[in-house]
């Protein structure tokens, strides 16, 4: 049997992210689920963009702080000690708005794990 033990502060800031990103489940050696933490200060977007999954079930449980999540059915928050669920081909966009009295951390997790599934959505078209 296989056990890990890891503290997102020793790992590595994930670059070109809008926020920062650390990597949970790669340090982990897991392979069936992605698990990363986000911690985005005020003004700062927690993916790279408003997209979706074509697979993937994502959830956020929001660690600190209130996460608000745009879809086209309208703003949600999501405050410290909940979770956002969304399945695939479920457009969402998460993000600490600037106005926001502090940070928020959040615990990502998608399944199956995707590296080139989500798909940009433009709320407009």
């Amino acid at each position: 049997m296989n056990y890990s033990v890891v503290d997102p502060d020793d790992l590595e800031h994930v670059d070109e992210r809008p926020c920062d990103l650390r990597r949970l489940s790669e340090a982990a050696g897991m392979d069936n689920v992605a698990i990363n933490r986000f911690d985005a200060e005020p003004g700062e977007q927690l993916p790279l963009a408003y997209h979706y999954h074509e697979t993937q079930e994502e959830a956020f449980v929001v660690l600190s702080g209130t996460l608000h999540v745009e879809t086209p059915e309208g703003e949600l928050e999501v405050p410290a000690g909940s979770m956002f669920a969304a399945e695939p081909e479920a457009p969402h966009r998460a993000y600490n708005p600037e106005d926001a009295d502090g940070s928020v951390s959040v615990v990502a997790i998608g399944a199956p794990p995707a590296d080139d599934d989500a798909v940009a959505y433009d709320p407009d078209e």
